[in-house]
């Protein structure tokens, strides 16, 4: 193995981490199984050692797919410093949307949860004979899927791409047309972040089926991206749908849709603008979304300031059959940190 090959591939990328470092360039890390609290270096956190390493289809350059990724973190950290943590509104064109897009939902399929269900085969039936029966080899297969995704940039990429599968392209297609972004800034406190990104608020349907009303991505303390269902359209009136968002704490002020301005009307231009305000969320909503994300992490949670989490982990221990414990945690929080 070459001393220069990247060995710790992060799940979720260093460039989001970084937005909840202190001044010393640590973050407060929970290990969830040790039940330990540390201030951490971001290049430790969730990650795992060699997790895209590749040798099997590229026995030349077995980092390739780390490395591909890698690209894709660059373009997108130059988007979210230069735009998408701007104050009051912000602006991006058709091709950085589409491109920001495939990049959120690539966090969800490239994350440590996705590989764990790949590698243990944790499909029904139906799912795997779709991804090829018992006799794929199905962490090539995620990690495939992984290297052409690396590479789109658009929704026609996606579309034309002839190396990922039906299924994967489906889900992915249905994710992008299916929701649509606001953005949240916190007052009264701040996000948190687990290993389960993005979180998401889900509308149990039937047993074992979900709705994913909201998806949550904390881009730093004090900025969060939600991925909305198109049902939280205010044109949308269909009566189950209506249900379905009136158990969503999430609604309201909260979302709104962002202003579209098109090159030309009737056509897709990359240079199509898109305009979201920037909602304000304070802190018994910010305390809800911290604690969707609490109740799904499986491994720890990260947060830059403690004083200003400590009532949403407060409020989480309030919460009767949740998923965790973070009563230490609470105490720990007690101390002077």
């Amino acid at each position: 193995m070459k001393k220069s090959e990247p060995r710790k591939h992060h799940y979720i990328p260093q460039f989001i981490l970084r937005k909840f470092t202190d001044e010393n360039n640590k973050v407060f890390y929970w290990n969830i199984r040790e039940k330990s609290l540390i201030k951490s270096h971001t290049k430790w956190t969730f990650m795992n050692i060699d997790m895209y390493r590749d040798e099997q289809n590229h026995q030349e350059n077995p980092v390739f797919i780390e490395n591909s990724l890698s690209v894709f973190e660059s373009e997108i950290a130059a988007l979210l410093n230069n735009k998408l943590l701007n104050d009051k509104e912000i602006t991006i064109t058709r091709a950085e949307l589409q491109s920001l897009r495939i990049f959120l939902s690539l966090l969800s399929f490239r994350s440590d949860l996705r590989m764990n269900q790949y590698k243990n085969q944790i499909f029904d039936e139906s799912t795997k004979n779709i991804l090829g029966g018992v006799d794929v080899d199905f962490t090539d297969l995620w990690k495939r899927e992984i290297e052409e995704l690396s590479k789109c940039r658009s929704y026609k990429d996606i579309e034309e791409n002839q190396n990922i599968s039906g299924i994967i392209k489906m889900d992915f297609l249905n994710d992008i047309k299916g929701y649509y972004m606001t953005f949240l800034d916190a007052r009264g406190g701040e996000f948190l972040i687990g290993d389960v990104y993005p979180t998401l608020e889900v509308f149990p349907l039937k047993e074992n089926v979900n709705i994913h009303l909201h998806c949550i991505y904390p881009l730093s303390s004090t900025r969060l991206l939600l991925l909305n269902h198109v049902m939280f359209k205010d044109e949308i009136n269909d009566e189950v749908f209506k249900a379905m968002k009136s158990i969503s704490k999430i609604n309201g002020e909260l979302i709104s849709p962002p202003k579209n301005k098109y090159v030309k009307i009737g056509n897709y231009d990359p240079n199509d603008l898109f305009i979201y305000k920037v909602n304000k969320i304070y802190e018994d909503d910010i305390k809800y979304i911290n604690a969707l994300q609490l109740n799904e992490s499986r491994i720890g949670i990260i947060f830059k300031n403690a004083d200003r989490v400590k009532s949403s982990i407060s409020y989480y221990n309030s919460i009767t059959n949740t998923k965790n414990d973070f009563s230490l945690l609470e105490e720990e929080l007690k101390k002077d940190l």
